[in-house]
């Protein structure tokens, strides 16, 4: 559970860090880009995917979070002689 929270982790942060710095390149995180997407939805659909990437690895990182909070719960369950059941 340890190395799957971990690397889901890492991943979900990777994917953010990917989606943020595209997005913010694409134009995805002004608030023009969402006002005129109405008008120009061809052309600005092409440029919605790295919204839909940080999305993703905002996800994962938060799955990724709570198995590692998991684990921690049951280590000092067992150390403290509680184990969960």
């Amino acid at each position: 559970m340890l190395i799957r929270g971990v690397m889901l982790c890492l991943l979900g942060f990777a994917l953010l860090r990917i989606g943020v710095r595209v997005g913010r390149r694409n134009g995805v995180l002004s608030s023009a880009f969402w006002i005129t997407f109405p008008e120009f939805a061809r052309y600005r659909r092409k440029h919605v995917w790295p919204a839909l990437l940080g999305l993703a690895g905002a996800i994962l990182s938060i799955w990724g979070l709570v198995l590692l909070f998991q684990w921690i719960l049951a280590y000092y369950a067992a150390r403290l002689g509680h184990p969960l059941t």
